[in-house]
């Protein structure tokens, strides 16, 4: 499959500036339609966003890890996803898990550890996952999803099944031994995997400049024997351009593909970081206030005569009732029964599990 775009750049891939003007050479391939969806699926991820971090303050959930601030990676990589694709994700990712077909109230239910999340609560929040959509739930620890992306990718080839494996990852992951051995294994048997590396300028509290001595994450990739796209992280119509064309690689047999994400996180690295310790205010202003992704497809699509004061209003308002639903679903979900903590684990209780529910619940 020939590439519309140049792999192993040092300037990132962009179809819009900062001022919601076009700058590719290409025209995008996503219809009007398409791009419209992009935005609401980015101001509807904002929305929940918010009102998780609301929750946490309120001290009705016990952690976040907020999203604001790369909806446009997260959203325009997993846009031209299928269901039966695997997703692996990072605690992060709540716009990918949006985009794939989680539901506002299965998301609030997860960070509320109700029975409405496919989970059943059972997960530290922030760990979307749905075994339905086959988004699998991440680890907190750093870079170890890599290889059973791989590993998922490989047995797609080997069943034919034609799925990809979306591997999400923070620029801290490149470190990780496992992550470079997983970059390899998907290089050597051309795995059919896209690692969405999302450049959010800090691993936690680490930044780049002390993460890499590389120009670019991206660029790593050829170490490997696969290509490396730099794109724009806060351009979703570069996002998702350049994660189509990765993603019909890949079904088509072409291979793995690294895409860096070049992005930021508007908040701390958790509800549970102080990220004034190392970071200064005017950085997170910088990029809040003239590189917001939702910002940029706001004005494009106004100048593109697809978005007015009146429609924005429109969709703001159904997205204030949506969220606001979603939030009663998941108040109003039980908390997972007791049971259910023998679930999901295995596709079958092994032995010595059922021994412990009939010790437990009086059955199996």
């Amino acid at each position: 499959m020939a590439a519309p775009f140049k792999p192993f750049t040092d300037s990132p891939i962009a179809y819009v500036d900062n001022d919601g003007n076009p700058v590719a050479k290409m025209k995008s391939a996503f219809s009007d339609d398409d791009l419209k969806r992009l935005y609401r699926l980015m101001v509807l991820c904002r929305a929940i966003d918010d009102r998780g971090y609301i929750m946490v303050r309120q001290g009705r959930a016990g952690f976040l890890a907020q999203t604001a601030g790369q909806e446009a990676s997260q959203i325009g990589s997993a846009f031209t996803l299928e269901k039966k694709d695997w997703v692996f994700t990072t605690h992060r990712e709540l716009g990918a898990a949006l985009t794939k077909g989680m539901t506002p109230g299965q998301l609030l239910a997860h960070v509320l550890g109700k029975d409405l999340d496919p989970s059943k609560g059972r997960n530290m929040p922030s760990h979307y996952g749905d075994g339905e959509l086959n988004i699998v739930t991440p680890s907190s620890v750093v870079g170890n999803k890599t290889p059973a992306a791989v590993g998922v990718a490989m047995a797609a080839t080997i069943r034919k099944s034609g799925q990809v494996a979306m591997c999400y990852m923070g620029d801290g992951a490149t470190s990780e031994g496992d992550t470079l051995a997983a970059f390899n294994f998907a290089g050597v048997f051309n795995a059919p995997a896209v690692f969405a590396l999302q450049n959010n300028q800090y691993a936690i509290s680490i930044d780049v400049k002390h993460q890499t001595k590389s120009r670019t994450f991206a660029e790593k990739a050829s170490a490997f024997g696969f290509d490396g796209y730099l794109v724009d992280g806060n351009d979703v119509i570069a996002c998702a351009e350049v994660s189509k064309f990765a993603i019909d690689k890949a079904r088509s047999g072409g291979g793995p593909t690294l895409i860096e994400f070049l992005t930021y996180r508007y908040g701390p690295h958790s509800s549970a970081d102080d990220d004034s310790r190392y970071r200064k205010k005017e950085e997170i202003e910088l990029w809040r206030n003239t590189r917001d992704p939702i910002m940029r497809m706001r004005k494009y699509l106004t100048k593109q005569g697809l978005l007015d004061d009146a429609s924005e209003a429109k969709m703001q308002e159904e997205i204030k009732h949506v969220v606001e639903q979603g939030l009663t679903e998941a108040e109003a979900s039980p908390l997972p029964a007791p049971e259910t903590v023998f679930d999901h684990a295995y596709a079958t209780l092994l032995p010595h599990q059922i021994d412990e529910k009939i010790e437990i619940f009086g059955h199996a």
